[in-house]
């Protein structure tokens, strides 16, 4: 083989090999959106179907993006004490011998 045939070789083995990268992420990104499409649909039958699953779940969500989608109060910003929570126990060994020391 000669330098032309072996780098030509190159190119299109390089070639496939993008070709193949693109294939796979648009078949990752078909299925990603087959997923969501199935969870809007169950989502909607939920909705439908049995409403007191709805204001249940939507009762357990802490993350303020997911609150707001159910018009729901946020959640205290970081650093603010969330309602019902005055302090916090930790404890912390001084060293290996000595017993655990509690800060509040």
């Amino acid at each position: 083989m000669t330098p032309n045939n072996i780098q030509s070789i190159d190119i299109k083995l390089q070639q496939l090999k993008n070709r193949r990268a693109l294939l796979l992420a648009q078949h990752g990104a078909t299925e990603r959106k087959r997923i969501t499409r199935q969870a809007v649909i169950i989502g909607k039958w939920v909705m439908a179907k049995r409403p007191e699953l709805v204001t249940e779940i939507a009762g357990m969500l802490e993350r303020d993006q997911d609150r707001a989608v159910f018009k729901m109060p946020l959640v205290a910003a970081a650093g603010q004490v969330a309602p019902g929570i005055s302090h916090v126990d930790i404890q912390l060994p001084l060293d290996d011998d000595a017993e655990p020391t509690t800060i509040c």
